[in-house]
């Protein structure tokens, strides 16, 4: 079986859309796990970019780029494949990453119970912690944490000890997190290690949260929420954060705002954040294009992973820089 995936959902991101997450597993592992009964699946990708990849139980291999004669689906259409629909067939794309975050506990669902019919052991890795529901765990759960499923904690993850884990959420590999997160997608290499919430949100690798960062993803009117970038609205939406962001100290973000690469926040966020951009209460300053190299090379050197600085040096000079 081969296909391509094609197409983007804003707002921009230096991770090329087939690897973005929802139902708790990349686009990639989507198509493989819909897949996966058709024997090795073949997904081709217009970049290819080496980041964890959890998925177990299926055969399948990423490359780039698309033959002419392969199918091709758009990105916003996989998660329909887990429950046997097409957009050709009537099903609506998700259009934007706010979609994906919304609807991530549905594909969730479906992508854990497809999961246990391929026979694969969800609860996995080293679990002390109480757990409620399904949740997929091939990393750590410390003493004094409740996980309410659908969840997934992904290799060399870490939930921490005094940590309330909702519905949706995902950590996904070596990312480790405190306090309470709900329904938030942590890809790779996430630090939130410190109290705060964040609820409804999609954080790109690389990312760090300062102790005390607090996520708003309800208005206080409880009126609908309207981000920038999609046409959609939103009952509850967090913050979509760029790869690289750092937030300080006590920082709090408005519900349905991107905040984007490389971008460092302080204070009250009450707008979006352009890539490589210093937030400071309301004042917005460019970065240093040198020192966000640098700051880049840190990053990647603390998680062992240097091999990717040229690669997403070429990510963030073609779309940020």
């Amino acid at each position: 079986m081969e296909v391509a995936l094609v197409g983007s959902l804003p707002p921009p991101l230096a991770t090329p859309a087939p690897y973005l997450i929802v139902g708790g597993f990349r686009l990639v592992e989507l198509t493989a796990l819909a897949y996966c009964d058709r024997g090795k699946v073949v997904i081709y990708v217009e970049e290819e970019l080496d980041i964890p990849l959890i998925l177990e139980g299926c055969r399948y291999e990423v490359k780039s780029p698309p033959p002419n004669d392969v199918p091709k689906v758009h990105v916003g259409c996989v998660p329909h494949l887990l429950a046997g629909r097409t957009c050709v067939s009537g099903a609506e794309p998700l259009t934007t990453v706010a979609d994906l975050i919304e609807k991530n506990v549905e594909f969730m669902k479906l992508a854990l119970d497809k999961l246990k019919q391929l026979g694969v052991e969800l609860a996995g890795g080293d679990v002390r912690g109480h757990m409620r529901g399904d949740v997929y765990c091939r990393g750590k759960i410390r003493e004094y944490t409740y996980i309410e499923g659908p969840a997934v904690v992904g290799p060399s993850s870490e939930v921490l000890p005094f940590t309330y884990v909702r519905p949706g959420t995902v950590l996904y590999h070596s990312t480790k997190a405190r306090d309470e997160v709900k329904n938030a997608i942590l890809d790779a290499y996430v630090r939130k290690q410190h109290s705060g919430y964040v609820g409804d949100s999609y954080i790109a690798p690389f990312v760090n949260l300062g102790a005390g960062t607090n996520v708003s993803n309800l208005k206080n009117t409880l009126g609908l929420v309207k981000p920038t970038y999609s046409r959609g609205v939103y009952r509850k939406l967090g913050v979509v954060f760029g790869e690289f962001v750092k937030t300080a100290i006590g920082t709090s973000v408005f519900g349905g705002k991107y905040v984007g690469p490389l971008s460092h926040l302080y204070g009250v966020v009450d707008r979006d954040v352009s890539p490589l951009s210093i937030y400071r209460n309301g004042v917005v300053t460019p970065m240093n294009r040198e020192k966000a190299r640098e700051y880049v090379r840190r990053d990647l050197e603390q998680f062992g992973r240097v091999d990717l600085h040229h690669r997403y040096m070429e990510l963030l000079e073609k779309f940020f820089l």
